[in-house]
């Protein structure tokens, strides 16, 4: 099994638009396989705290990559991998960016399980607050650098984090995810003010 981390920078959050898809492979030892920062062209407006405080590369940069549309069978290739476990730290939002720009785009939504290590780590802790990846490196005494709002790089962090509690547990991720209920399935689109759509037969 191999395990895909990731992580979304967006360009407008009200907007929910992706300036960026960050991600490190691994496999089940969490060797990195490949790791990579996937620059995308958001096609809308900018969040000025964003600009000013978050994103990671300049407009003109961003501007002259594909849309979203232009990366999104790759993105899918990796997000659906039947051998892949697939995970993020606060995972929620970063669904909300991929539900939002295939909806967007009028394209399918992706469907995958995927388990969120903030949520492993605050049932580890057994903290009643969300533990912040900044902490979790504190709290598991991960002596390493973190370079955040980069999204390759938070994808790493939060490997970082799921490797560190596997090795003091002393058991697999797969495991751990279960143990500890912090999965979820990616099949729908779900908006506060959108009918969620029913299952048929066939699904």
């Amino acid at each position: 099994m191999k395990y895909l981390f990731f992580d979304i920078e967006g360009a407008c959050p009200k907007l929910s638009t992706i300036a960026t898809f960050g991600y490190v492979l691994t496999d089940d030892n969490f060797n990195v396989l490949v790791r990579e920062d996937i620059l995308m062209n958001p096609d809308s407006k900018y969040d000025w705290y964003v600009v000013k405080n978050l994103l990671s590369y300049t407009k003109a940069q961003l501007a002259k990559e594909p849309k979203f549309s232009g990366h999104y069978k790759k993105i899918k290739a990796l997000l659906e991998d039947g051998d892949t476990l697939v995970c993020g730290y606060s995972i929620v939002n970063d669904l909300k960016y991929l539900n939002c720009e295939c909806k967007r785009y009028g394209l399918p939504a992706f469907r995958f399980d995927f388990m969120d290590v903030q949520t492993l780590a605050d049932h580890y802790f057994e903290s009643k607050n969300q533990i912040g990846i900044e902490r979790a490196y504190a709290m598991l005494e991960i002596d390493e650098p973190i370079l955040l709002h980069r999204s390759d790089e938070d994808a790493l962090a939060a490997m970082k984090v799921a490797k560190k509690l596997c090795e003091r547990t002393g058991a697999a991720l797969p495991e751990l995810a279960k143990s500890y209920y912090c999965t979820g399935k990616m099949f729908t689109y779900s908006f506060m003010n959108d009918p969620v759509p029913q299952k048929t037969a066939a699904e």
